[in-house]
Parts: structure tokens; C-alpha cells; sequence
């Protein structure tokens, strides 16, 4: 796969039609794949802009030019929106597609070469260009992840070499911002002659063996303690890996096993990296009723990277379960929440922190609490009561909070307030994170860890539990909500 070119632009907001070329900072052609793009489309091509023309025309496209003004071909809604893929008109005519990836006030584009006619614009899945185009732009952008803006262009030496090393002549050899840096840099591998190193893993690990490998678990929960409303929650997680061992091609073999399989709850789906070289078939399948270990063997790459990604069914109860009572009189809220912790939960936290915001209300003059543990506060803006419950629940496993907010009189507008959460309208939010748990069961069997070649290695595992979204809506107001059709009418012509 070949790009066309490659620019790093700064993202400016600009009022009129001019750019200034100080405003470029990175651009890079490469003539060969150009040549061969005029062969390809023929009559089709078009000329490649030159630097000011495709930056100004990029922040045009972007919104970051003109953006007080409604223009019909950029703003429309009915304009198809497939980013990072921009089709940029430049005074050469439309080049596409254009990747762009933004990081820290900065535009990494390239243009990857079609296949066919880019005229055609073939289904982007179709285009390979697409993928590793994205991939090189975001090893791009963690090359430079240290380095401010303004000193970007100072670094114009470097960039040259990155790109040397990782798209020789415009083809695409590495993406990986690890290994490109290795081979930039040389650094020595210290193979014996008898074993051959992959490319993508060009330096050979020195120093203590060592293997780091967490389990985090998510869950996602709304509940909205109303008799036709039931309560939705997701429960998923994922694998992350670092290997840093002194062999050139380690394989190692994992079990994802179970605490105790009377709790544990089956996965549903389980999505693994490409590195994978096989695991159980029986991880793929849907509708599973029993909980079963899952074995995976695997190749790491250099750096660290997920493993794998689940998602489980959902659990038999909340962890936490909530009731939020809330009602207003003029500038005054009196609320009552109730927590109940789960007894198939561990009571551990390392922070278990409740937030309730009160949207379009303006700002909080004064608050009056009765907590049964912890402590509450009011936010540095002033609009929201926020409740620290600590790190642990009482031998009950219950906690409540019963408080008066006041408001001022004056309503300070806030970029944040939801114009649905008026009046009884409104919700509380949980935050948590319990350390050497998982709400699945699910767990990394240190034990079963196999490497190969054999080596003795420092093995670091981590479990933890995590709120990903965790709302309780005010049981006295409405809720926002959605319901799947039971059942899809057929249409009459059927």
C-alpha cells in the first residue's frame, strides 16, 4: 500500500481567504507513487495542490474557515460524514480520500493511493490504503506525542527519517511507532545468528523478564426505579498485555478462568488481537448458559496492547442499587438517596463517589446534608452537590444521603446544562473503581500461564472494576429512554 502525500497543518481559525505560509508546518511528497497515479487514473488525475492551497482548502472543509457562515456543499446535513475520510476541493480539483487524524492542535493528513479510480469512491472497507493510512498517521502523531506544536517544525529532521523508515518511497513498510524508532535509531538486537528476529519487532528486550497483564471490567447501568421503566445495564472488559521478554518470538499461553464458576457469569462476545494464534472456538458463540475457561495463545507485539475485549450477559443485580428522591419548591431541592451494595460485591473501594448535578438551575448559593458516611461538597462551579461515600460500606450495606440545596435567584447560563433536565427532570451519577474484582468472575489463571520458549519472568497481573456510565434518574420526574419493537411489522406488500 502507497500514499501520495503527507502534511501536519496546525489548526488555525481563519476569517478571510488567506493563509500564510508560516502557518504549514510538515509536507511530504513522494514522486515515484505520484507517477504512478498519473499512470492509473489517466485523464482522471489531478494535480496534487501545493501546501498553502491544501491547508487552506482543508480548514475550509473542516469548519475551521468561514465558520460564521453557513456554506451550502460544506454544512448541509444531507452531505455524508465518513470520518477521518475528507473529500478536499482544492484550485486542482477534489482529491479524495484525504485521512485525518487531530492531535494536540495539530492535522496529520495523507493521501493514501486508490487502487481504481478514485472517482469510482469504492465502499472505504474495500480501499487497504484506508486502514494503514490511519494507522500511520496515529504512529505519527505518537512520535511527536512529546513535542509542542511550535516545536514541530524544528523537528522537520526527524520527521524525514521517521518517514524514511516507515514509508520508504511512499510505500507503507511499518506503522508501529516503536519499531520505526528502532530501526531510526539502530539499536542493537544482540541476536545469536542461529535465531532470526521478526521485522516488527526489530530490538531484542534487555533486561529482567517480565510480564504484565491486566483484566479490567466495566459495568454500564441506568436506573430509573419506575414500575414500566426496567433498568438497562452492559457489563464488558478487556485484556491488556505488555511483554517484555529477552526472546526474539515469545508465545505465550493465557486462561481466562473463573473465581468460582457457581457465580460467574458466561461471555457473550469476545473480540481478540491479531497477534492472536488460536483460542477455545467456543469463545465466538453466542447465547451461552455455562460459564467456561478461555484459552488463548498469543505472539506480543513490542508495546503494550489489548489483548482481547468481552462482553459478559448481564449480571443477576446491580452492584450498587440506587434511589434517587428529588423535588423542587422555587430555588430549593430536597433530595433522598438510598445506596445498597450488593452482597456478591467486594467491600473495597479505592473511591465510591456519588455526583448530582443540577442542570439549568444556576448556581448552588448553599446546601444542607445528612449524610450516614462519607462527606458532601459543592463542585468549584457551583453546580453540583457532590457526595464522597469513602471506601468502604457499612456492615449493613447501605448508605443514604438526605440534603437541601438552595439556588440564586439568577440563572448563569452553562454550556453544560441539558435542556431535558428541567424541573423534576434529573439524575445522579456514580463513580467507583474496586480493586481485585470483577462482577464476572472473570480472572487471569496465573498459574496456567505457559511461555515459550521456556524462560523464568517477573509475572504482574491486575484485576479491577470499574463504573463506565452509572445513572440513577429522579424516581418523580421523567426519564429518557427507548424501547426495540417487539416485533417488525411487515409491510403490506409483502
Amino acid at each position: 500500500m502507497s500514499i501520495r502525500a503527507l502534511w501536519i497543518v496546525p489548526i488555525v481559525r481563519h476569517s478571510s481567504s488567506d493563509l500564510l505560509q508560516e502557518n504549514i508546518i510538515f509536507t511530504r511528497y513522494f514522486p515515484i507513487i505520484e507517477k504512478k497515479a498519473k499512470s492509473t487514473y489517466g485523464e482522471d488525475y489531478i494535480t496534487l495542490p501545493n501546501s498553502v492551497e491544501f491547508s487552506s482548502s482543508l480548514l475550509f472543509e473542516l469548519g475551521y474557515k468561514d465558520e460564521d457562515k453557513f456554506i451550502q456543499a460544506r454544512d448541509t446535513c444531507q452531505k455524508v460524514d465518513r470520518k477521518p475520510v475528507y473529500e478536499v476541493t482544492t484550485p486542482s480539483g477534489t482529491i479524495w480520500p484525504v485521512m485525518v487524524v487531530e492531535q494536540r492542535g495539530l492535522l496529520f493528513c495523507c493521501l493514501p493511493l486508490v487502487p481504481e479510480n478514485p472517482n469510482s469512491r469504492s465502499d472505504l472497507i474495500q480501499i487497504p490504503g484506508i486502514s494503514l493510512g490511519f494507522s500511520l498517521l496515529c504512529g505519527l502523531s505518537d512520535f511527536l506525542r512529546q513535542c509542542p506544536p511550535a516545536e514541530v517544525i524544528q523537528r522537520s529532521g526527524d520527521l524525514h527519517l521517521y518517514l524514511n523508515t516507515a514509508v520508504p518511497f511512499g510505500r507503507i513498510a511499518d506503522v508501529n511507532c516503536e519499531t520505526v524508532m528502532a530501526k531510526m535509531y539502530n539499536k542493537p538486537s544482540l541476536l545469536p545468528k542461529a535465531q532470526k528476529q521478526p521485522s516488527w519487532k526489530p530490538v531484542l528486550h534487555k533486561g529482567k523478564n517480565s510480564l504484565y497483564l491486566a483484566l479490567t471490567e466495566y459495568i454500564r447501568a441506568i436506573q430509573f426505579n419506575k414500575e414500566n421503566v426496567p433498568d438497562a445495564f452492559d457489563l464488558y472488559g478487556s485484556v491488556t498485555c505488555k511483554s517484555d521478554l529477552e526472546v526474539p518470538l515469545s508465545d505465550i499461553t493465557i486462561n481466562l478462568a473463573y473465581n468460582s464458576l457457581e457465580s460467574a457469569t458466561p461471555l457473550d462476545n469476545l473480540l481478540i488481537h491479531p497477534c492472536v494464534q488460536s483460542a477455545d472456538c467456543s469463545m465466538l458463540q453466542k447465547g451461552e448458559t455455562r460459564a467456561s475457561p478461555r484459552r488463548i495463545r498469543f505472539t506480543p507485539p513490542t508495546e503494550m496492547f489489548t489483548l482481547c475485549h468481552y462482553t459478559a450477559q448481564g449480571p443477576r443485580e446491580l452492584p450498587i442499587k440506587a434511589v434517587y428522591d428529588m423535588k423542587m419548591a422555587d430555588n430549593r431541592a430536597s433530595l433522598s438517596i438510598q445506596l445498597t451494595l450488593s452482597d456478591r460485591v467486594r467491600n473495597a473501594f479505592e473511591y465510591c463517589e456519588m455526583q448530582i448535578p443540577f442542570h439549568n438551575r444556576g448556581i448552588i448559593s448553599s446546601q444542607d446534608s445528612s449524610v450516614s458516611q462519607g462527606n458532601t461538597l459543592v463542585s468549584p462551579d457551583k453546580r453540583i452537590l457532590v457526595w464522597n461515600i469513602g471506601q468502604k460500606f457499612s456492615k449493613s450495606l447501605n448508605a443514604t444521603l438526605e440534603a437541601t440545596v438552595v439556588f440564586t435567584d439568577a440563572k448563569v447560563p452553562s454550556p453544560l446544562d441539558d435542556p431535558f433536565c428541567k424541573d423534576l427532570n434529573a439524575y445522579a451519577q456514580l463513580f467507583f473503581k474496586i480493586a481485585d474484582f470483577t462482577h464476572s468472575g472473570r480472572c487471569i489463571d496465573s498459574r496456567s500461564i505457559q511461555v515459550s520458549p521456556s524462560t523464568k519472568f517477573k509475572l504482574n497481573t491486575v484485576h479491577e472494576y470499574l463504573s463506565a456510565e452509572y445513572k440513577i434518574w429522579n424516581c418523580n420526574g421523567n426519564v429518557l429512554n427507548s424501547s426495540a419493537p417487539v416485533a417488525l411489522l411487515k409491510h403490506p406488500t409483502d
